[in-house]
């Protein structure tokens, strides 16, 4: 048995919400991915061109629902780790309503004319991007609305209902973007009913979620203070979102301006390609943010790491995939995107292995900024939602100026990695500055030795002996009183004992309980953590076993949820004598 705390059982619980989140972050991009890819082979490479110029407008009613959805979740999950669930419910009642007043604002009052004239100062893309805006931008609010659900969907333990809702609108997307382009011949305007009518359809997946009666509820007890403490959460957020929007918006100018018709679709191919790593990127944030936030919220530094070292594996490993593709199959890419031009081509060739090392070290630094915020590093967070976006469009821009003044050894596509790299360099004195036992670069606390006791218990009985043993030397060693020893130990027993002989019974793969209890003062408190058969002991009668009686009669306090697909048991004594 280990001594210390593994990664088994937050990593199953980040696994349990990855796929789905995957897929929720696809809904934010995958409507214009394949509106793009379907676009350039129904119409032309000039329709393709017209989508990742409205991008701009997406990311900013994404940035929206980044600052509150990201911000409200976060939040929740704290309350649910502090086993506060109508303090979480009073969250989601007032974010939805808040996105839902906000996208129905966009709706009315946005007009594709004016914002078409900014985006587009190519006269050939106006009509294609006009005709895409007149349909996305009253349907704000149904884009904004699916998108923040399926984010407290997330955190409320339903990610195979997130994973249903968003396959279900990729399929319906897909084949109504056919049979609008290529059979109806409805162009620019048939893709955009498409995108939305898949949107629609996610949120009647979604909707049945709140059927069942342990889930969030509608309940408005917040206030405005609420909305402004959900809005400083997702702030970081929703700036690096709002400015990638500024972002795209700059790029496709530069690129109109000094690299010409090629260099705009090079940099709209770039541009789907970073649709790909976002998905990757997004989908683990919101794998990473709901663990993480109920996990700080009961105090578990500990899990927190464990959980983002899993976070930070998962990101590598797919980003590794998805830069091997870029760089050594441009070919490929060309294709998928329909590109034939020979000077098009070339240029596209020219961008991608650049690229492919801003998406590394974007998705890389970006992580950080939940991190930061859940332990009070906000300046950081804020400088990586600034930098992010920012550093690389300014540095493209003065690397494209100077090719198009006939340097030719410059190449303008370097200017994202550069931009990247810079920003690095500008965290590091800010890192070292931090004082207190932190890990290193991501600042987390580490857990005192002293005042808490973390490790994994073998599911079997020689590993519940040897865990008991270790209980009740850490609580002799930190002048635990006797009678209150011999009731956490026999508690710690009865639970371990239960789960073990029952609940982790004839499961095939092998299994670990996680075991923490930390001093407080005067007070002591255990949790633990199992993968077995859902099972509430607070409720159970106690009529069913002594080991039961005997864990109720021994506790001064209890609490049990099932998160993750895993039982969580909170065992809670009052001490006068508490060490800490």
């Amino acid at each position: 048995m280990s001594t210390r705390r593994t990664p088994y059982l937050v990593g199953k619980a980040f696994n349990s919400f990855l796929l789905a989140s995957v897929l929720t972050a696809s809904a934010s991009q995958v409507g214009n991915l394949i509106d793009g890819v379907m676009l350039s082979h129904f119409l032309d490479e000039k329709a393709m061109s017209a989508i990742n110029l409205c991008m701009p407008v997406t990311q900013t009613l994404f940035a929206m629902c980044m600052l509150l959805g990201v911000g409200g979740t976060m939040l929740a999950g704290v309350a649910i780790g502090n086993h506060d669930r109508p303090k979480a419910s009073s969250l989601f009642s007032l974010v939805m309503a808040t996105v839902a007043g906000i996208g129905i604002l966009i709706g009315c009052v946005a007009h594709p004319g004016p914002l078409t004239g900014l985006l587009c100062p190519d006269e050939s893309l106006k009509e294609y991007t006009s005709q895409y805006l007149a349909v996305i931008l009253p349907a704000s609010v149904v884009y904004m609305v699916m998108v923040v659900l399926q984010m407290f969907v997330t955190l409320d333990g339903s990610p195979r209902r997130v994973t249903a809702a968003v396959a279900t609108a990729t399929v319906v997307n897909l084949s109504l973007d056919y049979v609008f382009l290529a059979i109806l011949g409805w162009g620019m305007t048939g893709a955009a009913i498409a995108t939305v009518i898949s949107y629609l359809a996610a949120l009647m997946i979604l909707a049945f979620h709140f059927s069942r009666p342990e889930t969030l509820r509608i309940r408005f007890h917040g206030s405005y203070k609420e909305i402004m403490k959900v809005a400083a959460m997702g702030l970081p957020f929703g700036i690096a979102t709002a400015l990638i929007a500024v972002q795209l918006l700059g790029n496709n100018l530069v690129a109109m301006h000094y690299l010409g018709t090629s260099g705009i679709i090079a940099l709209s191919v770039c541009m789907y390609l970073l649709s790909f790593s976002m998905i990757i990127l997004t989908g683990t944030l919101e794998s990473f943010q709901p663990v993480a936030a109920i996990l700080k919220g009961s105090g578990d530094n500990n899990g927190v790491a464990l959980v983002l070292g899993r976070a930070y594996r998962f990101l590598t490993v797919s980003l590794a995939i998805l830069a091997s593709v870029i760089i050594f199959l441009p070919g490929v890419i060309a294709g998928i995107f329909g590109i034939e031009n020979p000077a098009d081509a070339a240029m596209l060739h020219k961008a991608l292995l650049p690229y492919a090392f801003n998406i590394i070290l974007q998705c890389a630094v970006y992580l950080l900024i939940p991190v930061y915020q859940l332990y009070g590093h906000k300046g950081m967070a804020l400088t990586i939602s600034f930098g992010q976006p920012l550093l690389p469009m300014l540095c493209y821009w003065m690397l494209s100026a100077l090719a198009a003044q006939g340097i030719g050894w410059i190449n303008p596509w370097w200017g994202f990695a550069i931009g990247q790299s810079l920003l690095v360099i500008i965290l590091i004195p800010f890192i070292l500055r931090q004082k207190g036992n932190h890990l290193p670069v991501v600042l987390i606390p580490k857990a005192n030795p002293d005042d808490m006791l973390d490790l994994s218990v073998d599911a079997d009985m020689k590993g519940m002996d040897e865990a008991l043993r270790i209980v009740e030397k850490w609580l002799a060693d930190a002048k635990v009183e006797n009678a209150l020893r011999l009731r956490i130990v026999l508690a710690c027993e009865e639970c371990l004992k239960n789960i073990i002989t029952h609940g982790l019974s004839g499961k095939k793969s092998a299994s670990a309980i996680d075991l923490r209890i930390s001093l407080g003062a005067g007070k002591v408190d255990a949790v633990i953590k199992d993968e077995g058969r859902p099972f509430n002991p607070v409720e159970y009668d106690v009529k069913e076993g002594i080991g039961l009686l005997i864990l109720h009669k021994t506790c001064d306090r209890e609490n049990y949820e099932y998160m993750f697909r895993q039982n969580i048991l909170n065992l809670s004594w009052d001490s006068e004598e508490s060490a800490l």
